[in-house]
């Protein structure tokens, strides 16, 4: 009788554990979120959720649908570098109050990067929020889009910081993804022009055209249109530099493909500061 009891009670003690082990294996297996972003308002009273997770899926839920799509690994990570920025100056989380007017957007972001979530709140018609949180939100944007199907490529600009000192030399990526599942073709003015236009506007005003580093504009090229593609899964990149010899704020707007009479065409703007 004892030994029947004791072979009762490691079965139990087996069965326990294995649900145990179970539900630890589930909790390993759901994936982490990195933020959540509630837009609402305007004049049609939207009201949008995209999930942003660290192993790449974004979900989102409207009044026109809800869906999923996942990102490339290269993408979670510049969303991570960026909550982190945002972090590091505002660690408790921001509110910013509508300055007036009437169907506007509201924001509402909240990070769970930390032990606990930090929310940060703006809108449309209030207080401009902060570059590093309109930094975030920026790419934030582009995959929302790619979300919610109204948009196939991720580009952006990036940035190892947003602040730098006179006379320090500004590095610039410019970021072309497809995470999609068709080619996405562009027309190219030359085989040796560059994929993306980017120009910088400098604090007194004056207007430059970047090139990649190493490319040299006054290369003699053959004049005829090029077709490019770039395939699902695939990444485009090209990094430039400027040396800021003003203090002030530097915007720089670049597209994406280079010709202006692209059927399809993105664009991203970005702002430096040089204090």
């Amino acid at each position: 009788m004892k030994r029947v009891a004791i072979y009762v009670l490691l079965l139990l003690a087996v069965v326990v554990a294995g649900i145990a082990g179970m539900r630890l294996v589930s909790f390993r297996e759901e994936p982490r979120k990195i933020a959540e972003l509630a837009v609402a308002g305007g004049f049609w009273g939207a009201r949008e959720k995209y999930e942003y997770y660290f192993d790449g899926t974004i979900s989102f839920k409207g009044r026109t649908g809800q869906g999923s799509v996942t990102v490339p690994r290269s993408i979670v990570e510049e969303m991570a570098k960026r909550v982190s920025f945002l972090l590091e100056v505002y660690p408790r989380g921001l509110r910013l109050e509508p300055g007036g007017g009437a169907d506007y957007f509201t924001y509402n972001l909240t990070l769970y990067s930390g032990d606990f979530p930090v929310s940060y709140y703006w809108t449309d018609v209030g207080e401009q929020p902060p570059r590093e949180l309109t930094y975030l939100y920026q790419l934030l944007r582009e995959v929302n889009l790619l979300a919610s199907s109204r948009r196939g490529v991720v580009f952006y600009l990036k940035v190892d910081k947003l602040s730098f000192s006179k006379g320090e030399t500004v590095r610039i990526v410019a970021v072309a993804v497809n995470p999609g599942e068709v080619d996405f073709k562009y027309p190219s003015p030359t085989p040796c022009t560059p994929d993306f236009k980017v120009q910088l506007r400098t604090p007194s005003g004056r207007e430059v055209e970047l090139f990649p580093v190493g490319y040299d504009p006054e290369k003699v090229c053959v004049q005829a249109v090029q077709e490019r593609v770039l395939k699902p899964g695939e990444v485009v990149q090209s990094e430039y530099e400027y040396v800021a010899s003003e203090s002030g704020t530097y915007t720089v707007k670049a597209h994406f493909p280079y010709a202006e009479w692209s059927e399809t065409r993105y664009s991203s703007v970005l702002e430096l500061l040089v204090p």
